[in-house]
Parts: structure tokens; C-alpha cells; sequence
């Protein structure tokens, strides 16, 4: 663990993650609640995680990676749901760890079998339809308003999320191409995000946040599930490019939609 290039990547890696993550939250928590929740589910972790991974594992390991990261993603919407439920009544903390406890009751164990991309796909709409009609018990309906922003904790909340990518890419080899995944799509992102909109805005701000991530995590899905399938026919870097703007594409549409449906309330 002393070669240069190990620490070298792993830094670089870092930094490149930290800097999207900071970027993107900066952008969902000028926007509100509601049209940042559906920006933060830009793959702003998974994307540069699985990108830097294709660099150093074959094309059908990072298509395995992906296709585990979209089970994952079925148990962020519990994560994103119990969030929700908590949000309002208990602190960040607490709130995030019944949220992280939610996560890995349903992410452990489907990490333990096959993930066929299409199986999954089916499997995150499920929870997402069920984790949406849900939560509605638990958002309020006038948008709560941001804060200053806390440069402090956005910084961290990056670091934090680049620091996960770094390790699980530069351990890919040892993890295995589904616990890779798996462990990538961990909702770190958020759950930094989560504490500092907590933190910084209230509880209410927080809840109505991952309430619309919900629906975001829409584009973090088709991410997985377009670079699982593609990469079985095309190069890495096409595949990558693809996945990544159909996602990008996803996301801008529904915040379109959010935004009108803002409107439309006004």
C-alpha cells in the first residue's frame, strides 16, 4: 500500500468525486426541495465509481457491478422512505441511521444472489411506486424554504462520498464485481446530503428533499440498468457514455415535469 500510483489514484479519484458531489448539491439545495431531490439522483457517485473502475476491470466485471447496483438501488428507496418517516420527528442522525439500518436488511441479502439487469429494473419500480404512495403520509405540502448555504459541511459531505468511491474502485478486484456495486450504491451521497440539509435547512426541508429522491433515483436506475446491458455489446467508453446520458436525459425531464407541477401549485 505504498506505491505511489495506489495513493495517487486513489486521491485523484477522490477529488473528482468530492468536487461533482459538492457541485450538485449546491445546485438541488438552490432549487428546493422537490426539484433537488430529483437532481441529487444524478449518478454524481456511481457514475465516477464506475467509470474509474472500468479503467482497471474487464467490461462484463463493471456490467456485474452495475447490474448489483440496481438491486442496491431498490433498498435506497427504503432507505429514502424511512428517511421520510423520520425526518420531521427525530434528529439527522437518528433519522439517517434507522435509514442506513433500512438499507442493509433488504441490500445484504440481495447481494447474495444473481442480478439479472432486467429482474432489477422490475424490482426498483416496485419500490418505488410502493415507497412514493407511502411517504405521502409523511411530507408536508408547502415547500419548506433553504438556508444560507454551509460551505463547511458541503465540503465534507463530498470528501466523504469521494473517499467511499476511491477505496471500493481501487478494491473492486477483492470485493468482487456485486458487493463492488452493491457497496457503490450505498446512498453516501445522501446521506451526507441528508444531514446537512437537516442540519442546515430542518427536518422538513430534509424529508420533502428524499421524498422527491424517490422519484431522482429514477435516473440513477436507468444509469445501472442501461451500462449493465450495454456493455455487454459495445466498448466501455460508448457504453459508459450512453448509460450516462440517458440518465442525464431522465433527469431533466423530470424535473421539467416538477418544476410545471411547482407551477401549477403557485
Amino acid at each position: 500500500m505504498t506505491d505511489p500510483w495506489i495513493w495517487g489514484a486513489f486521491t485523484a479519484r477522490m477529488l473528482g468525486t468530492a468536487f461533482v458531489v459538492i457541485a450538485i448539491s449546491w445546485v438541488s439545495v438552490r432549487a428546493g426541495p422537490r426539484i433537488g431531490g430529483v437532481i441529487v439522483g444524478l449518478p454524481i457517485v456511481l457514475a465516477p465509481g464506475l467509470g474509474f473502475m472500468l479503467l482497471d476491470q474487464s467490461g462484463d466485471f463493471v456490467a456485474a457491478a452495475a447490474a448489483g447496483a440496481l438491486y442496491s438501488l431498490a433498498a435506497t428507496q427504503a432507505f429514502l422512505l424511512v428517511f421520510v418517516a423520520l425526518a420531521q420527528r427525530s434528529g439527522p442522525f437518528a433519522s439517517v441511521a434507522g435509514a442506513a439500518l433500512a438499507w442493509l436488511c433488504l441490500a445484504i441479502p440481495l447481494s447474495l444472489f444473481p442480478h439479472p439487469p432486467l429482474l432489477g429494473a422490475l424490482l426498483f419500480a416496485a419500490m418505488t411506486i410502493t415507497a412514493r404512495r407511502i411517504g405521502l403520509f409523511w411530507v408536508s405540502g408547502a415547500d419548506a424554504t433553504a438556508a444560507s448555504t454551509k460551505w463547511g459541511l458541503m465540503a465534507l459531505r463530498g470528501i466523504l462520498a469521494g473517499i467511499l468511491v476511491g477505496a471500493v474502485t481501487l478494491g473492486a478486484s477483492v470485493l468482487g464485481a456485486g458487493f463492488s456495486g452493491a457497496l457503490m450504491a450505498f446512498p453516501i451521497g445522501f446521506t451526507v446530503i441528508a444531514v446537512s440539509l437537516h442540519l442546515d435547512h430542518g427536518g422538513a426541508f430534509a424529508a420533502q428533499t428524499a421524498y422527491a429522491g424517490l422519484t431522482g433515483m429514477t435516473s440513477l436506475a436507468i444509469f445501472c440498468l442501461c451500462l449493465a446491458l450495454l456493455l455487454r455489446d459495445l466498448p466501455g467508453g460508448m457504453a459508459f457514455a450512453l448509460a450516462l446520458a440517458a440518465s442525464v436525459l431522465a433527469t431533466v425531464v423530470m424535473t421539467m415535469m416538477a418544476r410545471r407541477r411547482a407551477q401549477g401549485r403557485s
